[in-house]
């Protein structure tokens, strides 16, 4: 129980670092394009920071941190994969913006990707399974996952796409919380989630645009489709699903 509720206690101040201190200009609003291409994202950094040293400082081997990116991940994560090939060469065609600029996209988008990825498959996720078997710790921290994304209506000011990137988020968290179970290694979905994200904003940036590009779990605006975003990534979370399907009741297996 302590360590549950110390991992919620976490996940509180996590939010509080990565929404409410954001760069937002005063009394304004700000798009998630912006958060990524006008410097380093210091919230998500500072965010991700603050669960390093809470893993470190609690000894939290079991987040998943310490063990390596297998060659098996690679093999599991082909689908998104594929997603991501097939974006970066739509942007490519399209036009990239300079080079400082996606320099900035992918290591924001990186940072994303640690910082999600420990807060929710590592630090909350085996808080959850102290007290409760595989499956309910999994469609809890999905689904917490999916609603943290709606606290971006405090960053963009539109609560459409911030709805329609929770319902995104939560079945692209299906598909990582699989790759994180599956591998034992927090790393693979670290890495898919980063150059997800990274792959997304480099395709709203493409061409000189400045959409509100988004990530693994962010929507697009504007004349497409709201349902675009979700028929997108719920190939993943069927996949996702499909590689759980044998996992035991408290137990993730390897890879095989």
């Amino acid at each position: 129980m302590r360590r549950l509720l110390l991992s919620l206690a976490a996940f509180a101040i996590w939010v509080g670092i990565t929404v409410f201190t954001a760069a937002v200009p005063e009394g304004g609003t700000i798009t998630l394009a912006d958060l990524v291409t006008k410097g380093v994202n210091w919230s998500i950094a500072g965010a991700g920071a603050f669960l390093l040293v809470l893993v470190l400082w609690q000894g939290w081997r079991d987040v998943g941190l310490d063990r390596p990116v297998s060659l098996a991940a690679v093999r599991l994560s082909w689908l998104p994969l594929l997603y991501i090939v097939a974006g970066l060469g739509l942007a490519i065609a399209l036009g990239l913006p300079p080079v400082g600029v996606q320099l900035l996209v992918l290591l924001n988008s990186l940072l994303v990707g640690l910082s999600e990825e420990l807060m929710f498959r590592g630090v909350l996720l085996q808080g959850f399974r102290g007290l409760l078997a595989l499956w309910p710790a999994v469609l809890l921290t999905s689904l917490m996952f999916g609603a943290v994304h709606s606290l971006n209506v405090f960053v963009t000011g539109d609560l459409g796409p911030a709805l329609i990137q929770s319902v995104a988020a939560f079945l692209s968290g299906l598909f990582f919380i699989a790759l994180r179970l599956r591998t034992g290694s927090l790393w693979p979905p670290i890495l898919v989630h980063g150059l997800w994200d990274f792959t997304t904003f480099s395709i709203g940036l493409a061409g000189g645009g400045l959409s509100d590009a988004g990530g693994a779990d962010t929507a697009p605006s504007g004349a497409v489709s709201v349902f675009l975003p979700i028929l997108l990534v719920l190939p993943n979370a069927i996949y996702g699903l499909w590689l759980m399907r044998n996992l035991g009741r408290s137990e993730g297996g390897a890879a095989r």
